[in-house]
């Protein structure tokens, strides 16, 4: 996964497109298998279904609680396609 940058700096767009052609697949199975909700980017339109955003305007604890759930979430959905 790779990183995309965007004018709002407390937002991070994660190109996942070697995940999953699916972010609203893939958003719904983290949220069920971590609890940590993400936006699909499908729902913002374009080329969206290759990625995932997430909101980083949250004390930092929360932040790395977050991106641990989420390295979580790809490792077992990736070991599951």
């Amino acid at each position: 996964m790779k990183t995309v940058s965007g004018p709002a700096k407390y937002l991070l767009w994660l190109d996942v497109s070697m995940v999953s052609a699916n972010s609203q697949e893939l958003a719904d199975y983290i949220r069920k298998e971590t609890g940590l909700i993400v936006s699909p980017g499908i729902i913002y339109r374009g080329n969206g279904n290759k990625f995932l955003r997430l909101n980083l305007a949250s004390p930092i604890s929360m932040v790395e609680d977050g991106i641990s759930r989420l390295i979580t979430g790809i490792k077992k959905y990736s070991k599951n396609s």
